[in-house]
């Protein structure tokens, strides 16, 4: 690593502060379907291939990979 990356990993007061460049803030076609991940995955489901098949019947048209990643 470079001298500014472990600069910039210990000044990090947020891990959120570690999320830049210029894929953030970039749309996804997973952004309709957010909320509802977040709330399975709180409830305890973390399986990417049973979210995927969950979000398919709700007209997520995108790859099980996405949804993995």
């Amino acid at each position: 690593m470079t001298w500014r990356t472990v600069k910039q990993l210990a000044e990090a007061k947020a891990p959120e502060e570690l999320f830049t460049g210029q894929w953030q803030n970039r749309p996804s076609v997973l952004d309709d379907y957010k909320p509802y991940l977040d709330d399975r995955w709180n409830e305890g489901c973390t399986n990417a291939w049973k979210l995927w098949e969950e979000i398919v019947p709700l007209g997520y048209k995108g790859s099980y990979q996405r949804v993995r990643a």
